[in-house]
C-alpha cells in the first residue's frame, strides 16, 4: 500500500490496486514509527477513520499500511485521542 502526500489528503492504493482519497486528521511518532490518523471523508460526520503506519521504504515514495493489530490499534488510538 502506498500513498502520495498532499497538504491535507493522500492518495492511498490498496492491496487490490484501488486508489482512494484519504484525509489526514493528525499524525504522530511513537517509538520511532510514524502514524497517521485519516478519514475517508473530509466533511461527512459518518466518515470511517483509519490509522496508518509508515513502512520502511527504499524509494522516494512513502508507504503506509493499515494498522490491524488490535493491541497496536488501541494503543495508537489512545495517543490520537489524547492529542485531540
Amino acid at each position: 500500500m502506498e500513498e502520495k502526500k498532499d497538504s491535507r489528503s493522500i492518495k492511498f492504493t490498496t492491496d487490490e490496486g484501488v486508489e482512494i482519497d484519504l484525509f489526514v486528521v493528525a499524525d504522530t511518532k511513537i517509538n520511532g514509527k510514524n502514524y497517521l490518523l485519516v478519514t475517508d471523508s473530509e466533511s461527512d460526520m459518518e466518515a470511517n477513520a483509519y490509522i496508518l503506519k509508515e513502512l520502511a521504504s527504499d524509494n522516494k515514495e512513502v508507504a503506509y499500511d493499515l494498522v490491524t493489530n488490535e493491541k497496536e490499534l488501541n494503543a495508537v488510538g489512545e495517543i490520537f485521542n489524547e492529542l485531540s
